[in-house]
């Protein structure tokens, strides 16, 4: 785990080297979500609930799935390049190390600026929570988390699916 760490420190300075770029593609990726947002905005507005649902109900799942979905890119990003790994030759290098490949597969590209979709997950579940009207308890609580938990691991999977079909 500390390897990893170091890792991800190492990626995340070379990515800051270009403060502007990292933080426009933070705010372009925080814009990309916000467009499906106001999709669904949009819609409540003609719609007042779809299939019994409310607006803040489908925010909080929305948020829920983007919150875990901008983790897995920002972490399990190398098994999405995975194809132009091997496309072009740096999975050999991989291969020749002493390190496990999956550990160094998944270390190969961390996208940090995908923050932005975090952000926005993280304020759209700040209002979604109060204004869904759920009494919040313990067990619900923990259910939200083993929710985004659930959502990072199946996202993660599909990454690695993808990254087995290119062979």
């Amino acid at each position: 785990m500390k390897l990893y760490f170091k890792y991800a420190g190492m990626l995340l300075k070379s990515q800051m080297q270009y403060k502007a770029s990292f933080i426009m593609t933070t705010v372009g990726q925080f814009l990309v979500s916000f467009t499906a947002f106001l999709g669904i905005y949009f819609m409540f507005t003609r719609f007042h609930s779809v299939n019994g649902f409310t607006f803040s109900e489908i925010l909080l799942c929305f948020s829920i799935v983007l919150m875990a979905f901008s983790i897995t890119e920002c972490l399990v990003r190398g098994f999405d390049v995975f194809p132009q790994l091997i496309q072009s030759g740096k999975l050999d290098r991989i291969l020749v190390r002493p390190r496990n490949e999956i550990f160094q597969v998944l270390t190969s590209n961390m996208e940090f600026s995908r923050v932005g979709r975090l952000l926005q997950s993280i304020l759209m579940l700040a209002y979604a929570i109060p204004k869904s009207g759920i009494l919040w308890t313990a067990d619900k609580v923990a259910t939200l988390v083993f929710m985004v938990i659930g959502g990072i691991a199946v996202f993660s999977s599909l990454f690695v699916l993808y990254a087995g079909i290119s062979f």
